[in-house]
């Protein structure tokens, strides 16, 4: 079973980290959410206290192992959402019927080859920078003009990036043994048409600067049953850019149909 922490009453809904990432990202958002929702937070594969799988972290085999936690937690089809990692497999869980209802935000899966190129050469070069300042990562992360520097392509306002989250993120990406595997496992993953009859909200921030914004249209005209939603003002990672903004659209997105 993965790693996870379990509160909040309602609906059950089930919230997905980023690559690089851990459970702990949503704490910001988790007492406006866990008034409505039972909020499970996982960590993936390979991060946070969650042991790598044995094999290639695809974004089908991470879906696995979330469908698996998932069902001896004793939950049958709840909404999952997540981010950019966490949204793809956000997706395949609902193509699979295994989620009620899906909100992926800036999702993999909708990119072109030269812009898969370019997310990878950005995410290595992101990692080097970790691996580089983990042992000060504490300290730096202190100061506000380094959060920006080193968060400007994750998030629209990195210096709201509180600094000890900040610290938390950087030792993550350094050391965490699913980041090189999973980054390149699943950030080529491609989602094709097909059926799909659970709705999918994909939300995506309009200062994207990993994955553009154009990707989103590419998003709803692929998925059945999908609609839209522009995050104005936020990146890639949106959690800290606009929480108020992004806690309506996980609610809104997981809503009881």
């Amino acid at each position: 079973m993965l790693a996870h922490d379990r509160t909040g009453a309602g609906p059950p809904l089930v919230l997905l980290h980023f690559l690089g990432g851990h459970r702990r990202v949503w704490r910001s958002l988790l007492p406006a959410l866990e008034a409505e929702r039972e909020v499970v937070t996982l960590d993936l594969p390979g991060f946070g206290a969650s042991r790598a799988l044995a094999g290639s972290p695809t974004v089908p085999r991470l879906a696995d192992a979330v469908a698996r936690t998932v069902e001896r937690l004793g939950l049958v089809r709840p909404a999952v959402a997540g981010v950019a990692l966490g949204g793809s497999i956000a997706i395949e869980l609902a193509r699979r019927d295994a989620a009620s209802c899906a909100t992926a935000i800036s999702p993999l899966g909708f990119a072109t080859r030269p812009e898969v190129a370019f997310a990878k050469a950005s995410l290595r070069a992101t990692i080097a920078a970790c691996r580089a300042l983990a042992p000060r990562a504490d300290a730096l992360a202190a100061q506000g003009a380094v959060r920006t520097a080193l968060g400007a392509q994750m998030f629209a306002k990195p210096w709201a990036v509180p600094a000890e989250e900040a610290a938390e993120l950087v030792r993550s990406v350094a050391h965490a043994p699913g980041m090189l595997p999973t980054l390149r496992a699943a950030v080529g993953h491609e989602v094709v048409a097909g059926a799909l009859t659970a709705p999918v909200t994909v939300a995506w921030g309009q200062r994207d600067a990993l994955f553009l914004p154009r990707q989103g249209a590419r998003a709803v005209e692929r998925l059945p049953f999908s609609r839209l939603v522009a995050l104005a003002g936020c990146g890639h990672v949106p959690i800290w850019d606009a929480p108020e903004l992004v806690t309506q659209t996980l609610l809104d997105g997981s809503a009881p149909r």
